[in-house]
C-alpha cells in the first residue's frame, strides 16, 4: 500500500521561500509598450535657417580701373580744409578714427556714419559720397587713399585708418552707379560760377526755368531748347552731360535724376549753380577698352 506525502500549507510555504533564496524567481511580466501616434513617429525636427549675413555682400568691381568712394574724415587743427574753429589735436583725431572704425556702422552702414561723424562738408551729407573715378581722373585731393580704395571690393571698408592731409579716414569702396542724362541751366547773379554777364535776379531765373519746364512738358525738343535757353557748357551738345557717376554732381541733381526713369522729365531743380530742368536718357553702351 503506497503512502501519499500530504504537505500541510505552512510547509508548502516554507518550500516556496526555500527556492526564492536559491534564486528561482518568477518572472515579472515586461511592461507594456504603447505605440507613438503616427503623427509623433513622422514629425522630423525643422531645419535651422541659416545665420543673416554679418555685413554687406562684398563683389568684385565691375570695371576694376573704376571706383566710387565713401569716406568718413576726422579732421583735426591745421590739417588742410579743416572746418572753421577746428579745436581737435591730431593724435586726439586719431584715436577718435580708430574708435569710430571699431564702430559697427563702419562696416555695416557707412553713410550714416559719415552724416553723423564726417568733418568733411562736402562728402559728409551724401553719406560720405566723395565722387566716382577712374584710376586716371583720381583728384590730386584724395590721392592719398587712392590705394586703399582701389585694394578693396565694392561695400568693403579698409581695415586700417588712411592719414592724409586734411585728416583721419576711413574708406570705403561703393557700387559704381552711372546714369545718362541733358538738362537745361538758367543761372542768376551771385550763383555759383555765374559769370559777370549774368544779371537777372534769382526770381527772374526761378520762373525762366519754371517757363522752360513748361515748354518741354508740352513737347518741345529738348536739345534745340537747351542750345537757346541753358547757360553751361553742355547746351552745345543739346544739354547732354553724359553718365558721371554718383558724388560727381550737385546733390539736388543727383537725387533728382536717379529718380526718373528713362525718357522722363524732372520739375525744376534748385542747386547752387541755378535751376535746372532735366532729362534721364538711355544709359550709354559701355566701350570695351
Amino acid at each position: 500500500m503506497t503512502k501519499r506525502l500530504v504537505l500541510a500549507p505552512c510547509a508548502v510555504l516554507a518550500m516556496t521561500v526555500f527556492a526564492l533564496a536559491c534564486g528561482k524567481q518568477t518572472e515579472a511580466p515586461a511592461p507594456e509598450v504603447k505605440a507613438a501616434p503616427e503623427a509623433e513617429q513622422q514629425a522630423k525636427p525643422e531645419p535651422v535657417p541659416p545665420a543673416p549675413p554679418s555685413g554687406p555682400v562684398l563683389e568684385a568691381p565691375a570695371d576694376p580701373d573704376e571706383a566710387c568712394a565713401r569716406i568718413v574724415v576726422v579732421s583735426y587743427k591745421g590739417a588742410e580744409h579743416a572746418p572753421d574753429g577746428m579745436a581737435r589735436e591730431k593724435s586726439a583725431a586719431q584715436a577718435r578714427a580708430a574708435e569710430l572704425l571699431k564702430d559697427p556702422r563702419a562696416t555695416l552702414d557707412f553713410a550714416v556714419l559719415a552724416k553723423t561723424d564726417s568733418d568733411a562738408g562736402s562728402s559728409a551729407p551724401r553719406g560720405g559720397i566723395m565722387g566716382t573715378y577712374t584710376k586716371d581722373t583720381w583728384p590730386e585731393l584724395h590721392a592719398a587713399i587712392k590705394d586703399a580704395v582701389f585694394a578693396l571690393k565694392v561695400n568693403e571698408t579698409a581695415a586700417q585708418v588712411v592719414d592724409a592731409p586734411y585728416g583721419f579716414v576711413l574708406v570705403q569702396r561703393c557700387k559704381v552707379e552711372k546714369l545718362h542724362a541733358r538738362h537745361v541751366l538758367i543761372r542768376y547773379k551771385g550763383a555759383k560760377n555765374a559769370g559777370p554777364e549774368i544779371k537777372r535776379s534769382k526770381d527772374d531765373a526761378r520762373k525762366r526755368a519754371v517757363e522752360v519746364q513748361q515748354k518741354l512738358s508740352q513737347g518741345d525738343d529738348f536739345a534745340a531748347t537747351a542750345k537757346k535757353y541753358s547757360e553751361d557748357g553742355s547746351k552745345e551738345r543739346g544739354g547732354d552731360i553724359g553718365s558721371p557717376g554718383r558724388g560727381r554732381l550737385a546733390p539736388e541733381f543727383e537725387d533728382a535724376l536717379f529718380a526718373l526713369k528713362v525718357g522722363e522729365l524732372s520739375t525744376v531743380v534748385e542747386t547752387e549753380f541755378g535751376f535746372h530742368v532735366l532729362q534721364r536718357l538711355p544709359d550709354e553702351p559701355v566701350v570695351p577698352k
